[in-house]
C-alpha cells in the first residue's frame, strides 16, 4: 500500500516530454484547415448523394469507382 514517491525533479524528467507534446497544436486545429475539411466533407456528401440518385442508370463498376473516388478525396 505504501508506494515509493518520486522526487519532483525525477517526476518532471519522466513527464515533461509528454506534457509538451500535449501542448502542441494538432494539424486540424487551425481554422483554415477546419474550414477546408468541412467544405470537402460537404462536397463529398453531395457527390455521394448524386451517385446514389444516378445508381439506377449506372453500371455497377462505375458506381463503385465513383464511391472510391469520393473516399480518396476524404483521405488525402
Amino acid at each position: 500500500m505504501n508506494a515509493p514517491l518520486l522526487d519532483f525533479p525525477e517526476h518532471i524528467e519522466k513527464t515533461e516530454l509528454i506534457r509538451q507534446q500535449q501542448l502542441l497544436p494538432l494539424a486540424f486545429d487551425s481554422d483554415e484547415r477546419t474550414d477546408k475539411l468541412a467544405w470537402t466533407v460537404r462536397d463529398v456528401i453531395e457527390e455521394l448523394e448524386l451517385l446514389i440518385d444516378m445508381r439506377a442508370t449506372m453500371v455497377t463498376g462505375e458506381f463503385q469507382e465513383g464511391v472510391r473516388d469520393q473516399a480518396r478525396r476524404l483521405f488525402k
